[in-house]
């Protein structure tokens, strides 16, 4: 579970996924002069938070993305247990 994770967002995402388990991320910062290498399927640099959201959606394609009900940065993407 990542709630506004900040750099940790794929980390925390590839190491869930790669041990089995479901995961749950609420990303916020994109931190894109950090993360120069994430690049959407079109070759766009992930430079927005929606950018992000779809980058987790393409990089894991059994993510869901869902919109919680508060304010700001609302979008929690995840996984279920198979």
């Amino acid at each position: 579970l990542g709630m506004h994770p900040d750099q940790a967002a794929g980390d925390i995402c590839a190491f869930a996924n790669a041990r089995g388990l479901p995961w749950c991320l609420v990303p916020c910062c994109v931190y894109s002069d950090m993360f120069t290498k994430r690049r959407l399927k079109n070759g766009l640099k992930v430079t927005t938070h929606e950018q992000l959201i779809l980058w987790l959606c393409e990089n894991y394609p059994d993510a869901r993305v869902a919109t919680l009900d508060l304010e700001g940065k609302n979008k929690v993407v995840y996984t279920l247990a198979s």
